[in-house]
């Protein structure tokens, strides 16, 4: 990714250290009968680096927002989507 943003190739290496934190968390929603009785999630960011993200087959609900605007995310079966955080945004500036 460093070498993509014409960065040095270890410099999130150089800034995050060696051990860095990882964590995996699932989530499963299970169809709702009610679904006008369904809550969601308010529109947020994610505050983490890289987000590695499989979604349902059949249920949309991933947005972006882009020029202040929210555009829905195609579902692409079988496919991963990958969401760049906050702290990826953020750190974009530790090597300039």
């Amino acid at each position: 990714m460093a070498k993509t943003l014409n960065l040095e190739e270890d410099c999130f290496l150089k800034e995050c250290g060696e051990r860095g934190t990882m964590s995996m968390r699932t989530n499963y929603y299970p169809p709702c009968p009610m679904a006008d009785h369904a809550l969601g999630l308010k529109p947020h960011s994610d505050s983490s680096a890289i987000t590695f993200l499989l979604q349902d087959k059949k249920v949309e609900g991933l947005q972006v927002l882009k020029d202040n605007r929210w555009f829905k995310v195609p579902i692409i079966h079988d496919a991963l989507v990958i969401n760049v955080g906050d702290l990826m945004e953020v750190g974009n500036n530790f090597c300039c």
